[in-house]
């Protein structure tokens, strides 16, 4: 049975994986059951593809005698002697149909590409450099922040009020400077904070939590990287609320990372951070709480930014190679969040930190 993809590679995590060449608009993967790989692009892509793609055998759409996708892969597919394919469960059922109709089977097979869980050398290194490129934005956030002065409670830049959206642009042009874009920049205050996943808006204020969470992705290279932390510019004082949660999160990540490893299910590290935040009597996801820790604790990383493998109440058994997040979290909507975010590698007696960024809850008012 033959494998099937038809995608442009910016958006598809898969294609780019088996393809190793970007770009914007559809194209055609197929590989044939003993092997042989081919690719079909417009003919205006044809020498790019031969000279970046992976994939060593590619033509044109114009080498067939049709003008329709559907036409052209029929014609790919009857050339190679292919008379079933496997699909990802998203490819376009219009697409689908037509093949079908044209008389083959088509078998939605998979979710994700399967390799793409575990990591080669170079896709980590490649995460290291997303990674990077996250530690310098996240310094220059946390430099302004720290830096700001504090008037009326409010932190104020320059001679103007810093806000998250004035902060998240400086997070994006730090970002662009290093290689990376990012969809996720989330700069959160307060009691917005305690909402995991909300981007943040309006004026940054003193002795509140702010959560920064930056997810760049490499421009050329396509990897992601993740991070998380959490921070207070002090003034009258860090809310004890606020400084028991930071400490409770700084220790339930040590557990998951001392849990981590080879041959481990993703079920035994949650349980394990779950159990943690359970006996200091804070509430869990797994409890059906709506307040404590209300997410999984983490999730792989690569070309896309959330993929498998998900730390969370599953049997998946931890491979050597797996890149995952590490972030667990407290959200108080009466006070506020927070949340630590580092990136890992699952090795075989245990995980290597990507994360080299350091764990500072104060950042003191200058003068």
């Amino acid at each position: 049975m033959g494998l099937l993809l038809f995608a442009d590679s910016v958006r598809s995590a898969d294609m780019y994986y088996l393809s190793g060449f970007l770009a914007a608009d559809p194209f055609v993967y197929i590989r044939s059951d003993d092997g042989f790989e081919l690719l079909i692009v417009p003919q205006m892509e044809v020498e790019r593809a031969r000279q970046e793609a992976r994939v060593k055998n590619v033509r044109s759409s114009a080498e067939f005698s049709a003008k329709k996708a559907e036409d052209i892969i029929a014609a790919a597919l009857r050339e190679l002697k292919i008379k079933a394919i496997e699909v990802p469960k998203y490819f376009p059922l219009w697409l689908a149909e037509e093949l079908k109709r044209r008389g083959f089977t088509v078998m939605p097979k998979f979710d994700h590409i399967e390799a793409r869980e575990v990591k080669s050398r170079r896709e980590i290194s490649l995460i290291k450099k997303a990674q990077r490129a996250c530690e310098a934005a996240m310094r220059r956030a946390i430099l302004e922040i720290e830096n700001a002065k504090v008037r009326n409670g409010v932190l104020v830049s320059g001679r103007r009020v810093l806000t998250s959206e004035r902060l998240r642009t400086l997070v994006a042009h730090t970002l662009l400077d290093n290689g990376c874009f990012a969809y996720d920049i989330i700069i959160s205050c307060g009691k917005d904070s305690a909402k995991p996943h909300f981007a943040g808006a309006g004026a940054l204020r003193a002795d509140e939590p702010i959560v920064l969470d930056f997810a760049p992705q490499l421009l050329k290279e396509r990897y992601f990287s993740d991070m998380t932390r959490t921070v207070i510019k002090v003034e009258a004082g860090v809310p004890p609320k606020i400084k028991e949660m930071f400490n409770a999160v700084l220790e339930a990540q040590k557990v998951a990372l001392k849990k981590i490893r080879e041959g481990v299910t993703c079920k035994e590290v949650h349980d394990a951070v779950c159990d943690f935040f359970e006996e200091l009597g804070y509430g869990t996801l797994r409890k059906n709480a709506k307040t404590g820790f209300i997410h999984s604790t983490g999730h792989g990383v690569g070309i896309e930014l959330h993929e498998p493998p998900t730390l969370s109440d599953n049997e998946y058994v931890l491979k050597r190679g797996n890149v995952i997040t590490v972030e667990p979290g407290l959200y108080e909507p009466e006070v506020g969040g927070v949340r630590l975010e580092d990136v890992v590698v699952v090795r075989r007696s245990g995980c290597e930190n990507l994360t080299k960024f350091e764990k500072r809850l104060e950042l003191r008012k200058t003068q």
